[in-house]
Protein backbone atom coordinates (compact mmCIF):
# COMPACT_ATOMS: atom_id res chain seq x y z
CA UNK A 1 0.00 0.00 0.00
CA UNK A 2 1.00 3.42 -1.24
CA UNK A 3 0.64 6.62 0.63
CA UNK A 4 -0.81 9.24 -2.08
CA UNK A 5 -1.96 11.86 -0.17
CA UNK A 6 -1.53 13.51 3.46
CA UNK A 7 -3.74 16.60 4.84
CA UNK A 8 -2.85 17.80 8.54
CA UNK A 9 -6.00 19.75 10.31
CA UNK A 10 -6.43 20.82 13.28
CA UNK A 11 -6.12 17.75 15.66
CA UNK A 12 -5.90 14.77 13.29
CA UNK A 13 -3.97 13.75 10.00
CA UNK A 14 -5.68 12.11 7.26
CA UNK A 15 -3.87 9.42 5.19
CA UNK A 16 -4.77 8.69 1.89
CA UNK A 17 -3.27 5.60 0.84
CA UNK A 18 -4.28 3.54 -2.98
CA UNK A 19 -6.74 1.14 -1.04
CA UNK A 20 -8.41 3.36 1.73
CA UNK A 21 -8.31 6.59 4.04
CA UNK A 22 -7.52 6.73 7.65
CA UNK A 23 -8.25 9.25 10.01
CA UNK A 24 -5.33 9.66 12.86
CA UNK A 25 -4.28 11.80 15.47
CA UNK A 26 -0.88 14.27 15.34
CA UNK A 27 0.39 12.86 18.04
CA UNK A 28 -0.26 9.29 16.23
CA UNK A 29 1.54 10.60 13.07
CA UNK A 30 4.25 12.28 14.88
CA UNK A 31 4.75 8.67 16.20
CA UNK A 32 5.93 7.12 12.39
CA UNK A 33 7.59 8.35 9.37
CA UNK A 34 4.73 9.13 7.41
CA UNK A 35 5.82 10.78 4.05
CA UNK A 36 3.80 10.75 -0.03
CA UNK A 37 4.82 7.60 -2.18
CA UNK A 38 6.00 5.55 1.21
CA UNK A 39 5.06 1.83 0.70
CA UNK A 40 3.52 0.85 3.76
CA UNK A 41 2.80 -3.09 5.03
CA UNK A 42 -0.02 -4.07 6.61
CA UNK A 43 1.39 -5.12 9.60
CA UNK A 44 2.37 -1.27 10.14
CA UNK A 45 -0.62 -0.30 8.81
CA UNK A 46 -2.50 -2.26 11.98
CA UNK A 47 -0.06 -1.30 14.00
CA UNK A 48 -0.51 2.08 13.21
CA UNK A 49 -4.72 2.20 13.41
CA UNK A 50 -3.91 0.30 17.18
CA UNK A 51 -1.64 2.75 18.36
CA UNK A 52 -4.15 5.41 17.10
CA UNK A 53 -6.85 3.58 19.16
CA UNK A 54 -4.58 3.26 21.91
CA UNK A 55 -4.17 7.41 21.60
CA UNK A 56 -7.89 8.42 20.73
CA UNK A 57 -8.13 6.52 24.70
CA UNK A 58 -5.16 8.30 26.32
CA UNK A 59 -6.91 11.72 25.00
CA UNK A 60 -9.90 10.71 26.30
CA UNK A 61 -9.18 9.30 30.14
CA UNK A 62 -6.81 12.52 30.70
CA UNK A 63 -10.25 15.02 29.26
CA UNK A 64 -11.85 12.83 32.44
CA UNK A 65 -9.08 13.04 34.57
CA UNK A 66 -8.91 17.03 34.16
CA UNK A 67 -12.53 17.17 35.61
CA UNK A 68 -10.85 15.30 39.21
CA UNK A 69 -9.09 12.56 40.42
CA UNK A 70 -9.56 9.08 39.29
CA UNK A 71 -8.67 6.01 40.60
CA UNK A 72 -7.40 3.32 37.81
CA UNK A 73 -10.36 1.22 38.49
CA UNK A 74 -12.51 4.11 37.93
CA UNK A 75 -10.54 4.57 34.79
CA UNK A 76 -10.79 1.31 33.29
CA UNK A 77 -14.91 1.51 33.92
CA UNK A 78 -14.73 4.55 31.87
CA UNK A 79 -12.69 3.25 29.08
CA UNK A 80 -14.59 -0.12 28.92
CA UNK A 81 -17.62 2.04 27.91
CA UNK A 82 -15.73 3.59 25.43
CA UNK A 83 -15.06 -0.05 24.21
CA UNK A 84 -11.27 -0.47 25.15
CA UNK A 85 -10.02 -4.33 24.96
CA UNK A 86 -8.12 -5.50 28.48
CA UNK A 87 -4.55 -4.81 26.30
CA UNK A 88 -5.68 -1.24 25.72
CA UNK A 89 -6.53 -0.29 28.64
CA UNK A 90 -3.41 -1.80 30.37
CA UNK A 91 -1.29 0.33 28.17
CA UNK A 92 -3.45 3.68 28.44
CA UNK A 93 -3.23 3.05 32.54
CA UNK A 94 0.79 2.79 32.14
CA UNK A 95 0.72 5.82 29.94
CA UNK A 96 -1.32 7.96 32.55
CA UNK A 97 1.08 6.85 35.42
CA UNK A 98 3.96 7.55 33.91
CA UNK A 99 2.86 10.99 32.78
CA UNK A 100 1.31 11.36 36.59
CA UNK A 101 -2.24 11.74 35.73
CA UNK A 102 -3.13 8.58 37.76
CA UNK A 103 -1.54 8.59 41.09
CA UNK A 104 -3.48 6.47 43.93
CA UNK A 105 -1.03 7.27 47.13
CA UNK A 106 -1.75 10.90 46.07
CA UNK A 107 -5.51 10.61 45.65
CA UNK A 108 -5.61 8.55 49.30
CA UNK A 109 -3.88 11.22 50.86
CA UNK A 110 -6.40 13.88 49.56
CA UNK A 111 -9.36 12.02 50.75
CA UNK A 112 -7.35 11.42 54.06
CA UNK A 113 -7.10 15.61 54.48
CA UNK A 114 -10.48 16.13 53.00
CA UNK A 115 -12.07 13.75 55.96
CA UNK A 116 -9.61 15.43 58.47
CA UNK A 117 -10.75 18.93 57.42
CA UNK A 118 -14.94 17.15 57.87
CA UNK A 119 -13.99 15.57 61.23
CA UNK A 120 -15.12 12.22 59.76
CA UNK A 121 -14.44 8.91 60.90
CA UNK A 122 -11.86 6.12 59.36
CA UNK A 123 -14.95 3.87 58.53
CA UNK A 124 -15.96 6.75 56.47
CA UNK A 125 -12.32 7.52 54.75
CA UNK A 126 -12.57 3.49 53.68
CA UNK A 127 -15.96 3.66 52.53
CA UNK A 128 -15.10 7.05 50.59
CA UNK A 129 -12.11 5.04 49.03
CA UNK A 130 -13.71 1.96 47.46
CA UNK A 131 -16.74 4.42 46.46
CA UNK A 132 -13.59 5.87 44.52
CA UNK A 133 -12.90 2.26 43.59
CA UNK A 134 -9.30 2.72 45.25
CA UNK A 135 -7.14 -0.69 45.20
CA UNK A 136 -7.47 -2.82 47.98
CA UNK A 137 -3.81 -2.57 48.15
CA UNK A 138 -3.73 1.24 48.82
CA UNK A 139 -6.77 0.71 51.19
CA UNK A 140 -4.94 -2.12 53.28
CA UNK A 141 -2.25 0.38 53.78
CA UNK A 142 -4.99 2.65 55.94
CA UNK A 143 -4.59 2.28 59.42
CA UNK A 144 -7.14 2.50 62.31
CA UNK A 145 -5.50 5.17 64.58
CA UNK A 146 -7.55 5.17 68.29
CA UNK A 147 -5.81 8.84 68.92
CA UNK A 148 -7.00 10.29 65.53
CA UNK A 149 -10.72 9.00 66.06
CA UNK A 150 -10.91 10.29 69.36
CA UNK A 151 -9.24 13.73 68.66
CA UNK A 152 -12.00 13.76 65.10
CA UNK A 153 -15.11 12.21 67.02
CA UNK A 154 -14.23 15.21 70.04
CA UNK A 155 -14.53 18.11 67.80
CA UNK A 156 -17.18 16.45 65.42
CA UNK A 157 -19.76 16.47 68.48
CA UNK A 158 -18.91 20.30 69.21
CA UNK A 159 -20.32 20.91 65.80
CA UNK A 160 -23.20 18.33 66.19
CA UNK A 161 -24.02 19.66 70.02
CA UNK A 162 -25.50 23.10 68.10
CA UNK A 163 -27.07 21.15 65.91
CA UNK A 164 -29.42 19.29 68.07
CA UNK A 165 -29.50 22.00 70.57
CA UNK A 166 -33.50 21.89 70.61
CA UNK A 167 -33.35 18.58 71.82
CA UNK A 168 -33.53 17.18 75.47
CA UNK A 169 -30.45 15.62 76.34
CA UNK A 170 -31.31 12.15 75.73
CA UNK A 171 -32.47 13.20 72.33
CA UNK A 172 -29.55 15.39 71.79
CA UNK A 173 -26.76 12.38 72.96
CA UNK A 174 -28.90 9.61 70.54
CA UNK A 175 -28.78 12.00 67.51
CA UNK A 176 -25.03 12.56 68.03
CA UNK A 177 -24.38 9.16 68.75
CA UNK A 178 -26.34 8.17 65.77
CA UNK A 179 -24.57 11.27 63.79
CA UNK A 180 -20.80 10.13 64.57
CA UNK A 181 -21.80 6.21 63.67
CA UNK A 182 -22.67 7.81 60.18
CA UNK A 183 -19.87 9.74 59.87
CA UNK A 184 -17.60 6.73 59.84
CA UNK A 185 -16.54 6.36 64.08
CA UNK A 186 -16.71 3.34 65.99
CA UNK A 187 -20.47 3.17 67.89
CA UNK A 188 -18.75 1.97 71.53
CA UNK A 189 -16.48 4.77 71.05
CA UNK A 190 -19.11 7.37 69.77
CA UNK A 191 -21.37 6.26 72.77
CA UNK A 192 -18.57 7.04 75.38
CA UNK A 193 -17.61 10.32 74.00
CA UNK A 194 -20.97 11.76 73.73
CA UNK A 195 -22.01 10.35 77.33
CA UNK A 196 -18.54 12.32 78.58
CA UNK A 197 -18.95 15.24 76.63
CA UNK A 198 -22.37 15.70 75.22
CA UNK A 199 -24.12 16.78 78.70
CA UNK A 200 -26.31 19.80 78.10
CA UNK A 201 -26.72 21.67 81.71
CA UNK A 202 -30.03 21.55 83.70
CA UNK A 203 -31.63 24.72 82.72
CA UNK A 204 -31.79 23.77 79.32
CA UNK A 205 -33.29 20.34 79.97
CA UNK A 206 -35.88 21.86 82.03
CA UNK A 207 -36.65 24.24 78.99
CA UNK A 208 -36.66 22.12 76.31
CA UNK A 209 -38.83 20.04 78.92
CA UNK A 210 -40.91 22.90 79.39
CA UNK A 211 -41.82 22.77 75.41
CA UNK A 212 -42.11 18.79 74.85
CA UNK A 213 -44.76 19.21 78.03
CA UNK A 214 -46.47 21.83 76.77
CA UNK A 215 -46.78 19.89 73.19
CA UNK A 216 -47.80 16.58 74.51
CA UNK A 217 -50.76 18.56 76.49
CA UNK A 218 -51.96 19.77 73.59
CA UNK A 219 -52.27 16.43 71.89
CA UNK A 220 -53.68 14.54 74.59
CA UNK A 221 -56.11 17.36 76.24
CA UNK A 222 -58.16 16.83 73.34
CA UNK A 223 -59.15 13.18 74.06
CA UNK A 224 -58.15 12.63 77.89
CA UNK A 225 -58.72 14.11 81.10
CA UNK A 226 -57.72 14.12 84.88
CA UNK A 227 -55.22 10.98 85.81
CA UNK A 228 -55.37 9.75 82.11
CA UNK A 229 -53.86 12.24 80.66
CA UNK A 230 -51.52 12.62 83.40
CA UNK A 231 -50.40 9.03 82.97
CA UNK A 232 -50.46 9.86 79.16
CA UNK A 233 -48.02 12.97 79.39
CA UNK A 234 -45.98 11.47 81.58
CA UNK A 235 -45.40 7.62 79.54
CA UNK A 236 -44.78 9.77 76.05
CA UNK A 237 -41.87 12.43 78.05
CA UNK A 238 -40.67 9.11 79.91
CA UNK A 239 -40.14 7.75 76.51
CA UNK A 240 -38.33 10.36 75.05
CA UNK A 241 -35.71 10.11 77.74
CA UNK A 242 -36.67 12.54 80.37
CA UNK A 243 -36.36 11.85 84.16
CA UNK A 244 -39.70 11.46 86.10
CA UNK A 245 -38.20 14.56 88.72
CA UNK A 246 -37.75 16.41 86.34
CA UNK A 247 -41.36 15.72 84.61
CA UNK A 248 -43.32 16.17 87.84
CA UNK A 249 -41.22 19.65 88.42
CA UNK A 250 -42.22 20.92 84.88
CA UNK A 251 -46.18 19.39 86.14
CA UNK A 252 -46.20 21.78 89.04
CA UNK A 253 -45.27 24.94 86.86
CA UNK A 254 -48.20 24.13 84.58
CA UNK A 255 -50.68 23.98 87.53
Amino acid sequence: MKIIKIKKMKTKVLITLDTEKIEILLSTYASYNLYINKIIEEDELSKIKEDNKIEQYFVAATQRLMLGAYSPNKIEEFLQKKGANKQQIKKVLEKLRKYDFINEKKMVEEIISFCDTKHYGYFRIIKMLNDRKISQKEIQNVEYNSKREEKEAILQIEILKNRYKNKNDFGRKKSIASSLVRYGFEESLSLELVNKFSNSNHMHEINVLKLDYDKCFSKYSRKYVGFELNQKITASLLSKGYRINDINYVKELRK
